[in-house]
């Protein structure tokens, strides 16, 4: 008799744990900022907070060597895997063979947007409003285009 009762004691107990642990698995409010997603129950591991995000990246033309792709953890960078034979030049920023760098936007006085290697996953750009943004560059001879939406705050 006593071995079933804490055998449903543990069952219970692994049943109320795994309920804790799924629970911020059921999303209240889904977003690409994973600082505007609400869940319930415990919030989920990690150190993603971002509210503003990168959509719609392109990149023309396609390059197997070349890898832009976006990182939305903390606000929306581009990574810029360059592992081509030559060196890309985007906005300026000088980017080797073999090399792979976080890029922010910057806005500028004039209120042009540029381009800053930041070293990590963290923007600090947040446009007022959702803006469109296209950057030119060079792979050695090869002219490349970058272009995407920065979005504004998706939440407060």
């Amino acid at each position: 008799m006593q071995h079933s009762t804490s055998a449903r004691s543990t069952i219970s107990i692994i049943a109320v744990l795994l309920a804790l642990l799924l629970s911020s698995c059921i999303v209240t409010k889904d977003s690409p900022a994973p600082g505007c997603i609400r869940s319930i129950g415990l919030p989920t591991m990690g150190g993603c907070f971002g509210k503003t995000v990168i959509l719609d990246l392109t990149v023309e033309p396609e390059n197997e060597c070349l890898v832009i792709t976006v990182n939305n953890c903390n606000g929306g960078v581009l990574e810029v895997d360059n592992s081509c034979h030559e060196t890309l030049v985007l906005d300026g920023i000088s980017i080797p063979s073999s090399d792979r760098v976080s890029l922010d936007l910057i806005e500028e006085e004039n209120g042009m947007v540029s381009l800053s290697d930041v070293g990590g996953n963290f923007s600090d750009y947040i446009p007022e409003e959702n803006k469109s943004i296209a950057i030119t560059g060079l792979l050695g001879s090869q002219e490349i285009r970058v272009a995407f939406t920065k979005t504004a705050q998706l939440c407060e």
